[in-house]
């Protein structure tokens, strides 16, 4: 159950709320299945400001965007936010999620198999029979969004944990954060993983409760060598956002021809609440942050907390 909170032109009143995912918007279709996960947010005063219904909201220039402050709840900006798109490489916040809640040591070695190394798509580069640390193919997944770590982690994770796949543990995570309408089919997003930008906004706020995941995806560079000292990977991330804007706190980006160009960012407000951005079908590789940096600066013109 979710306590509402009135609108007034004054504010929102101030209280704790219990939202079973992220959003009081259209909330109901997330409370037709096994409720998921409870979350605890308190909420604080926000409302209109500058901008606000003037009819000068961004025209975003893509397939979906959405705006949520994950520390209230409070839906900020909405375009198509419930239209099932593919997602492409945004799938490997759900890999790295379900990597880290099942793979306990870090520091374990991987063994890289040939299928991995030469994945298709794009790479941290990792070499067939390699050995390298779950920590650093964590790293080289995000950073670089590297399919062949993505496949490497989901090979390694069947090989020593028998009971249930790692893709039939992306969708059973899946289910149980309430993304009804979210699929997985493979860990890297090579085929058409789908999901809608309100529920890839649900997902990013889960994975930042673990702090592992949160100081990966908030690293810009970051090296990593062979348990032999052999080979050496060096990695940017390909988060332009976080290497430009001080506000971003972690990111993903994603491609794939189907899908567009994809993006997520968590921002840092001048009032410090974190809000969470997705950019699905942008037209192009830099158009995904630019429309993520309109919606955000308008968000920060629009609201005041």
């Amino acid at each position: 159950m979710i306590l509402s909170l009135l609108f007034s032109g004054l504010g929102l009143t101030q209280a704790s709320i219990y939202f079973d995912n992220l959003t009081k918007q259209n909330f109901s279709d997330y409370q037709k299945k096994t409720p998921p996960v409870l979350v605890t947010f308190k909420s604080s005063e926000i409302y209109p400001f500058g901008l606000k219904n003037t009819g000068l909201e961004p025209k975003v220039r893509a397939k979906a965007a959405v705006a949520i402050d994950i520390d209230n709840g409070q839906t900020l900006f909405t375009y198509n936010q419930n239209e099932v798109l593919p997602i492409a490489s945004l799938t490997k916040i759900m890999t790295a999620t379900v990597a880290l809640e099942n793979l306990a040591n870090l520091e374990e070695a991987v063994t890289v198999s040939r299928s991995a190394a030469l994945v298709e798509g794009s790479k941290m580069n990792i070499w067939i029979d390699e050995k390298i640390a779950l920590k650093d193919l964590l790293y080289g997944l995000i950073l670089k969004s590297g399919n062949d770590a993505a496949l490497a982690i989901e090979e390694y994770h069947d090989g020593i944990l028998k009971q249930k796949t790692f893709i039939a543990k992306m969708n059973d995570k899946a289910k149980f954060l309430g993304l009804m309408t979210t699929e997985y089919f493979d860990s890297a997003g090579i085929t058409e993983n789908k999901s809608t930008a309100l529920e890839l906004s649900i997902l990013l706020n889960y994975a930042l409760r673990n702090e592992t995941f949160a100081r990966i995806a908030g690293t810009v560079q970051y090296n990593a060598k062979s348990f032999n000292g052999s080979l050496e990977h060096n990695m940017t991330t390909t988060n332009r956002l976080l290497r430009t804007r001080t506000d971003t706190i972690v990111g993903k980006t994603g491609y794939s021809e189907a899908a567009g160009y994809n993006f997520i960012n968590a921002f840092r407000s001048p009032q410090g609440h974190r809000i969470v951005v997705v950019v699905l079908g942008a037209e192009n590789h830099d158009s995904r942050f630019d429309e993520s940096n309109k919606i955000i600066d308008w968000v920060y013109a629009s609201y005041r907390w």
